[in-house]
């Protein structure tokens, strides 16, 4: 023991003075490494409060962070689904994501949790268009669950584009419960009825509430007349369903009052720098499907492909703007139906978007 003593003090002899500032100078660069991730996080709307998840082998916290690897969620991502598990009671992403009512059922309970935060709107629309994010993900990654293999059960109200000879007619689906597949008997560009004979081969395209794409060929009947919906042809019922590919993002089928404005690009200042100025004229028209990638409107005064609009329309109390470009339009029984592309959407707008195709919000 003396002659450990007797070497201590030239331990400290041989020691170089500027490791200990080298020491301190390290510390402080951690510590201000941890207070920038800090406030990072919170301007991002990323708080551990919301996000929390007990690191226990019960918390299904592993099995969460493989899960989004497979199917490409991101950190932030992974721990809103972890969020959203917690809300709905579960530990096993594979649980819900087998089935989409369940999804959507974790998910909005998540929502409902984060929106009753109005204290802080900014932060609570980050963390709403987080996890909307995190939701359209899996719904494109997972498949949207079991597709449809019969046309038995094609939803009412089903758009559906009808090919014939080689054209395409957009109309929807009147029944699937019947002996027959009532579809609305389609019309041409100028609004007149297309005749479609008796054994006549025709094809189906349709996207579900999934967003899955699906094409079926069969064969008219004939034709019959439906109350409040004139005529429809009587399409004999098929289970050679092919799937064929998937939207990105979820449609709804809705209807929701509009109104649209021209936008022109007009010369802002000496310099011939271009602004976008929108026309007080507005034009009314009716919300016919919907998605965070854009929607469709029918109106009777309708503007050429390649126009840009600014569209508005309210739901749920709450005013929902963006702006968007004609990419087609067709022709329907009450008018034109403009097929329109989202250019610019506020976060607030495309979160209330995002509620009400996936029907955690009101109309």
């Amino acid at each position: 023991m003396s002659a450990y003593l007797l070497e201590l003090p030239q331990f400290y002899k041989t020691t170089n003075p500027m490791d200990v500032v080298y020491l301190f100078i390290g510390v402080a660069v951690i510590i201000t490494i941890l207070i920038i991730i800090n406030i990072s996080k919170k301007r991002l709307g990323i708080t551990d409060s919301i996000f929390y998840t007990p690191r226990s082998k019960d918390s299904g916290t592993p099995s969460v962070r493989k899960f989004s690897r497979s199917v490409g969620l991101n950190s932030a991502q992974s721990k809103m689904l972890s969020f959203a598990l917690k809300n709905g009671g579960f530990t096993d992403p594979k649980q819900i994501t087998q089935s989409p009512a369940i999804t959507d059922q974790c998910f909005k309970q998540a929502y409902n949790t984060i929106d009753k935060d109005a204290d802080a709107e900014k932060e609570t629309q980050q963390k709403i268009s987080l996890l909307f994010s995190t939701r359209n993900v899996l719904e494109f990654t997972t498949g949207g669950g079991a597709g449809i293999n019969s046309t038995r059960v094609i939803p009412k109200n089903t758009p559906v584009d009808v090919i014939i000879d080689g054209e395409s007619y957009p109309t929807r689906v009147v029944s699937s419960q019947g002996a027959y597949l009532l579809v609305e008997n389609p019309v041409t560009a100028q609004g007149d009825a297309v005749s479609v004979n008796q054994n006549k081969r025709i094809t189906l395209s349709f996207f579900t509430k999934s967003s899955n794409s699906f094409s079926v060929t069969s064969t008219v009947y004939g034709t019959t007349k439906v109350p409040g919906n004139g005529n429809a042809l009587q399409v004999v019922h098929s289970n050679a369903i092919r799937r064929l590919s998937q939207r990105r993002f979820r449609r709804r089928q809705i209807t929701i009052p509009a109104e649209f404005s021209q936008v022109h690009l007009e010369n802002a200042n000496h310099r011939h720098e271009q602004k976008l100025v929108v026309d007080k004229k507005k034009t009314a028209g009716k919300i016919l499907d919907l998605s965070v990638e854009g929607c469709s409107i029918q109106t009777p005064s309708a503007v050429s492909a390649g126009v840009q609009i600014r569209i508005n329309f309210t739901a749920g109390n709450q005013l929902i703007g963006a702006l968007g470009e004609v990419l087609r339009t067709n022709r329907d029984k009450t008018g034109t139906v403009m097929h329109i592309k989202f250019l610019r959407v506020p976060r607030k707008s495309l979160n209330q978007i995002n509620a009400l195709v996936f029907e955690y919000a009101d109309t």
